[in-house]
């Protein structure tokens, strides 16, 4: 592979800077042969990590316990399984805290999903079993739900996907986990948070991809498939690929029935979006632009994030292929059951900066009752200044309308970004029992107040 050399002085790398490769993600070793099962052991430990090129970055992250002396790497290893594979995750905490793993995005057992307040936490020194069946197919992550903010921000973060039986056929696929880092002098992360990292949540001046600082690929032209989530704390990012559109084919929850095109692609904390490209005629830059927050706040652009650089022997672009997805409809009218949800802040109060939902803040909050298998509309209303990406746990939304104006495509989310004095509407189904949480995916937020609990009693079947 060539190495590029290019000027990038957006990201303060300077003229004719070089460019290293951005790495690829390091598959976690499954160690069932079952071809139904997929079988790992995963670490939780304190490691180091070089996200600046000769200098050391204490973390909290990941390792592959099967493997022998493998190290702590951010983002953790790459978890890859089939639609209906039965997923069994050891994990052993090393760390010395508590900690937990949360599926993000899948639809699982309440038992499996990672929330301390329904099963514990894992203490230092132990050990948990995760093991479900794999029900959807797209790309997901998994992270802590303990000390959430610290600990997604310390390393603590990996990707997983899981592929359909008719995945579309491209020339290269790829992953690229999106982040950013907020590094001393001395390489350490700045941990203890300011006022401003409690606003908008910890965004760090250190670009992150696949768990470096903004490089190169070298693409051999034709189509790619780009999958992609944002695991930051608290940046937005604003995809832009030099003139060329992306075709965006999947959501959260797999791939959509109508593909369609953009030029820009905002990313919110924890959303994922599953892209075709056609590269191949010249090189180009993936940027991310700036974004207006709430609060005068400003998420900094254009910054650099991936060099696209030709091969000596590329093919030119080619044509983007077909990709299909069958989306039922959830069935909701006008007369359907509509829940609102009030989101409120208060940054500069007497008890600090804290947030709530429908005027409660978690942990003090009481879980709001509901039956399985009904579908409802939650109107989600965010009256105040800032914006926030709410997740819903163990559940998929259907986005009806924002601000009065129907949503023009079908798919399925679980996170969905609620700009400031903004109401989305979306249809949901109660598919689990259990004590599912829906919060703010800026941690933060989620950590100091916005979280509620949605408790899902026994009634009729899920149909989905």
């Amino acid at each position: 592979m060539r190495i590029a050399w290019i000027a990038l002085g957006s990201v303060g790398c300077g003229d004719n800077a070089r460019l290293e490769p951005v790495p690829e993600l390091v598959r976690a070793l499954d160690v069932d042969p079952d071809p139904d099962v997929v079988e790992i052991n995963l670490v939780a430990a304190d490691g180091e990590v070089e996200y600046l090129a000769g200098r050391q970055t204490p973390v909290m992250g990941y390792r592959d316990g099967s493997i022998d002396g493998a190290a702590v790497i951010v983002p953790g290893p790459l978890i890859e399984a089939k639609l209906g594979d039965r997923l069994i995750v050891h994990v052993r905490n090393e760390l010395s805290i508590p900690t937990t793993v949360h599926w993000h995005g899948l639809r699982l057992p309440i038992e499996m999903d990672g929330d301390p307040t329904v099963n514990g936490s894992v203490a230092p020194g132990a050990s948990f079993d995760y093991d479900f069946v794999l029900r959807d197919t797209g790309f997901f992550w998994y992270h802590p739900h303990v000390d959430t903010d610290m600990q997604i921000e310390m390393g603590l973060q990996g990707p997983l996907v899981i592929r359909a039986p008719d995945e579309p056929i491209v020339e290269t696929e790829r992953y690229f986990v999106l982040d950013d880092v907020d590094l001393a002098g001395d390489g350490s992360v700045r941990i203890e948070p300011s006022h401003e990292d409690l606003v908008f949540g910890r965004r760090g001046d250190t670009l992150l991809v696949n768990g470096k600082p903004p490089g190169a690929i070298t693409t051999r032209g034709g189509v790619e498939r780009w999958r992609i989530v944002n695991t930051s704390n608290g940046r937005f990012f604003d995809l832009h690929l030099d003139g060329i559109a992306m075709r965006v084919i999947g959501w959260d929850g797999g791939l959509i029935p109508e593909p369609y095109e953009v030029e820009r692609l905002p990313i919110a904390p924890g959303e994922r979006y599953d892209v075709l490209v056609a590269l191949g005629d010249r090189p180009r830059m993936l940027r991310t632009l700036g974004v207006a927050r709430g609060h005068d706040g400003f998420d900094r652009g254009p910054l650099d994030l991936v060099y696209v650089e030709l091969a000596e022997d590329a093919a030119p672009p080619g044509a983007l292929p077909a990709t299909t997805a069958t989306i039922p409809r959830l069935p909701v009218s006008a007369g359907s059951a509509v829940r609102r949800f009030t989101l409120r802040e208060e940054v500069d109060g007497p008890a600090g900066t804290i947030f709530f939902i429908n005027d409660q803040r978690w942990p003090l909050n009481t879980p709001i009752p509901v039956t399985l298998g009904d579908v409802e509309i939650w109107e989600i209303v965010n009256d105040e200044d800032g914006d926030h990406p709410m997740h819903v746990h163990g559940h998929f939304f259907q986005v009806l309308d924002r601000d009065g104006v129907p949503e023009p495509r079908l798919g399925w989310k679980d996170t969905i970004a609620i700009g400031a004095r903004s109401t989305v509407r979306a249809a949901l189904q109660y598919e689990e029992p259990g004590k599912w949480m829906f919060h703010c995916q800026i941690p933060e937020h989620a950590e100091r107040g916005m979280t509620a609990d949605v408790e899902v009693t026994p009634g009729s079947s899920s149909t989905r």
